[in-house]
């Protein structure tokens, strides 16, 4: 039978070929495709990897500047707290001078002792816990603070050479994030964000 005999004659023959590989013999699929979505899909989850991450970090930073305005603003009422206690005592009762200064001891602080530093005469004072009412809103659900900020007033020395009847106050306070737990008998040590503020007081 001759070519044109054949279903579609010549031009079928022809069709055929033009389908067939080059050589007559399939050709192997090299999968460049795959191969490259792979690599896409990887860069993808890193890219939502590292936006969980970043999201993670924001949120943490945001929160630990939360917790240091607070108690930079319960360190700031003690501060102002003692401050107008020592204006207002002029002179009368304050912690008398003393060398080391009673606020760089850390028993002055950390003590079961919270009598009132103006009040306090005697060579180991004691820092004055501010009631607990001056510092969390009343009428709340919750305390926002649950250990009360600090402050003390110790009277200074004056200068070498400062003549005159000037008398000079130190005042410090600390203050305590809402994260620090209450403060327990021995007044212990506390543990997490804690802001200290000091002032100067001079007095004629």
């Amino acid at each position: 039978m001759t070519e044109a005999g054949q279903p579609g004659g010549s031009s079928w023959s022809a069709a055929v070929k033009a389908c067939s590989p080059v050589d007559g013999r399939p050709q192997r699929q090299r999968g460049v495709m795959l191969v490259i979505a792979m690599v896409l899909l990887v860069l993808m989850s890193l890219l939502a990897v590292a936006s969980v991450r970043n999201a993670g970090s924001s949120e943490s930073v945001a929160g630990n500047v939360r917790t240091t305005e607070l108690a930079t603003q319960a360190a700031d009422i003690a501060l102002r707290y003692c401050e107008a206690k020592a204006v207002a005592m002029a002179r009368a009762g304050v912690t008398p001078a003393s060398s080391p200064d009673q606020w760089k001891t850390p028993a002055t602080w950390d003590s079961a002792a919270t009598g009132p530093p103006w009040n306090n005469t005697s060579a180991a004072a004691s820092a004055f816990v501010l009631p607990s009412e001056l510092v969390n809103q009343p009428g709340m659900d919750h305390d926002t603070y649950k250990r009360s900020p600090e402050c003390m007033v110790e009277q200074q020395a004056p200068a070498a050479g400062v003549a005159g009847t000037a008398v000079f106050y130190v005042v410090t306070a600390r203050g305590f994030g809402p994260e620090v737990a209450a403060a327990n008998a021995a007044r212990s040590r506390p543990a997490g964000s804690e802001v200290w503020l000091q002032s100067h007081i001079e007095l004629q």
